[in-house]
């Protein structure tokens, strides 16, 4: 009890994914995840030099700061305009909320009206423009593509005709079988009376 009395509160920061020249690609809050001393840490993230962990919320995901643009102190980055614009460094932003499938993503984002809601109005997904270039148009097959199950055209009985004529190859081998008077023995022996 006395323990969590003189225990510091954690350290929390805005967690921007991505800058563009006018939008800034916010993931949210997070709380900095850090060995060093808390001084050292609300040190190194005032001069913008934070390098660490940053665990998202109360999801218990633990960000990089490699895989991020900048992580901000919370005094520093205020929403306004109920949370569609930032005010950060001296100016005005919008703001594009980043989907948790972002997160850990490497390459560039794209901005998009929320399909769903207004709020938030953007949302961040990934650019997939750039896969258009590895597109081969000229390889596609002529004619028309069917789909259609693996063993469409197969015999149905084409397993049960193999399995008999496995078993009467294994009985020619052992030199018996059922004879031609419906008896079960070695073939070739008259029956035996």
């Amino acid at each position: 009890m006395i323990r969590n009395l003189f225990k510091k509160a954690p350290l929390k920061a805005w967690v921007i994914k991505q800058i563009d020249p006018e939008t800034l690609h916010l993931c949210g809050q997070g709380i900095l995840e850090s060995t060093e001393k808390p001084k050292q840490v609300r040190q190194a993230l005032h001069f913008e030099q934070y390098q660490g962990g940053v665990r998202m919320g109360d999801t218990g995901i633990v960000l990089n700061t490699r895989r991020l643009a900048a992580v901000v102190p919370l005094h520093r980055l205020r929403l306004v305009e109920g949370g569609r614009e930032a005010e950060w460094q001296g100016r005005s932003w919008t703001i594009s909320q980043v989907p948790q499938r972002c997160w850990d993503y490497d390459g560039r984002l794209v901005t998009q009206k929320n399909p769903i809601s207004d709020s938030p109005a953007l949302i961040s997904t990934e650019d997939v423009s750039c896969l258009g270039q590895y597109i081969n148009r000229d390889g596609t097959p002529p004619g028309e593509v069917v789909f259609r199950p693996v063993n469409a055209l197969e015999d149905p009985l084409q397993d049960t005709q193999a399995a008999i004529k496995d078993v009467r190859e294994r009985r020619k081998r052992t030199k018996k079988g059922w004879r031609e008077d419906g008896s079960w023995g070695p073939l070739g022996e008259p029956p035996e009376e």
